[in-house]
C-alpha cells in the first residue's frame, strides 16, 4: 500500500523561493547518497510562483509521516531563517 502526504508553504514570491533553494539542496543530497531502493520515502518538492509545495510518499505509514515531520521542520526553519535576514537588510533580500 502506498501512502502519501502533501503541505504547501504560501507567501512572498522571494520568502518561498529562498525557503525551496533551501529545502531543494537538502533534497538532492538525500536522493545522490541512497539509490531509489533504498530511500525510507520519496520527496517532490516543487515551486509554483508564491506557493511551495511538498509531496512525501512511501509504503510505510510511520517512515512517511517521520518524513513529513522532518520536512516540515526544515520548511519551518528555512522560512524563519528567511524572515530573520530579511527583517535585518530588506534592501539586500
Amino acid at each position: 500500500m502506498e501512502f502519501t502526504t502533501e503541505f504547501e508553504l504560501e507567501d512572498e514570491v522571494e520568502i518561498v523561493k529562498t525557503v525551496y533553494e533551501s529545502i531543494q539542496e537538502e533534497n538532492k543530497i538525500e536522493e545522490n547518497e541512497l539509490e531509489e531502493d533504498k530511500r525510507r520515502s520519496l520527496v517532490d518538492i516543487s515551486l509554483n510562483g508564491t506557493k511551495l509545495c511538498v509531496r512525501i510518499g512511501g509504503d510505510d505509514l510511520i517512515r512517511v509521516r517521520a518524513a513529513a515531520n522532518t520536512w516540515l521542520r526544515l520548511v519551518k526553519v528555512a522560512e524563519e531563517m528567511t524572515r530573520v535576514v530579511k527583517e535585518c537588510d530588506p534592501h539586500g533580500f
